[in-house]
């Protein structure tokens, strides 16, 4: 899961980059196995001092499944792309050069990139360039491999934890409480959404792992249904982590709320995803921005994911559904890191 490099050479500093680097990168969508490879490609740029920018040197970075589908294409028929591209959208590291005052040379930091990975910005590879808004400093307590696991996973929980906006002693069902989001749902929700009582859906072999992450309780679901042995209008809030949406929408109570980053992509998820990552626009297909933009456009990709549906069907129980994409986020980094 986790990819560490050392690049320390003995005739430079270990905070000096060389002209070139290795990186894990691929010069055509496809799958992992057959386009990626380990080579040399130019470094990224120095950040001029005020841009915003810094030069990291990555010590970890973590993988995944928005990387593979990333890779893949998943995006392509949305995005333009800088080649070849480096994987990773997850790291940790250490500030070599920095262009905004928040950071110093030596800072050790980590964070999610915003947007994609791209031809600097991918985290596999000896160095990349990340937009200081997504970075915070590491715990001193926390090693890089440690941190390096964190930031992807935990601002996508933290996002449909908001998304839900929960009070207090809410009642939650997490779907895939062993998986990355899932299992880090399940302590957020605990620590900073205070829920009073979290069920998550797991097989019995990693029901211990997720009780030790907080869950309350554990569905095996290979010997069950979860909606079948949960009591309907029960939980007020759903994190739907499998794509399982539709067969939870019985169990939200009037008021609560669902949210699925599998289920239902909406218009309101990419465009809000889209200026979050601060995309540059340039970057957007010839089209595609008019396409998400217009009523019709909007409405029909709504209709064709089943993200309309989904709301339809949870607004006719009072409650309200959600899909969102996780980009880099700093606000959100230093709530985790606390």
């Amino acid at each position: 899961r986790i990819t560490g490099f050392n690049s320390n050479s003995p005739t430079l500093s270990p905070l000096v980059p060389p002209p070139t680097m290795l990186a894990a990168a691929y010069g055509r969508h496809g799958k992992a196995s057959n386009v990626m490879r380990v080579r040399e490609i130019p470094k990224p740029p120095t950040p001029p001092s005020s841009s915003g920018l810094l030069l990291v040197k990555v010590s970890a970075a973590s993988l995944n499944p928005a990387d593979y589908k990333s890779a893949e294409g998943e995006q392509m028929l949305l995005l333009g792309f800088d080649w070849p591209r480096v994987y990773g959208f997850d790291f940790s590291g250490t500030v070599v050069t920095s262009g905004d005052d928040r950071f110093a040379e030596g800072d050790e930091v980590f964070g999610m990139i915003s947007g994609l990975p791209q031809f600097n910005k991918g985290t596999c590879a000896e160095y990349v360039s990340v937009d200081a808004d997504v970075c915070v400093l590491k715990p001193n307590n926390v090693s890089h491999r440690e941190a390096a696991a964190v930031p992807l996973v935990s601002i996508t929980a933290v996002k449909m934890l908001r998304a839900c906006n929960p009070a207090p002693g809410a009642r939650m069902l997490v779907l895939g409480g062993a998986g990355g989001v899932g299992s880090h749902a399940i302590q957020l929700a605990k620590k900073m959404f205070k829920a009073g009582t979290v069920v998550a859906t797991a097989s019995a072999a990693k029901a211990e792992a997720v009780k030790s992450f907080g869950a309350d309780e554990i569905v095996d679901y290979r010997s069950s249904k979860f909606e079948e042995v949960l009591e309907a209008g029960s939980f007020d809030v759903v994190l739907d982590c499998t794509g399982e949406a539709w067969r939870a929408v019985d169990l939200l109570k009037e008021g609560g709320g669902m949210c699925s980053i599998q289920a239902g992509p909406t218009v309101d998820a990419v465009t809000t995803w889209l200026d979050e990552s601060q995309m540059d626009t340039k970057r957007i297909l010839t089209g595609v921005w008019t396409f998400l933009h217009s009523g019709v456009g909007g409405g029909l990709m709504n209709l064709v994911t089943g993200g309309r549906s989904l709301t339809n069907a949870c607004e006719a129980r009072g409650a309200t559904f959600a899909h969102i994409i996780g980009t880099g986020n700093g606000e959100i980094m230093n709530e985790v890191a606390k």
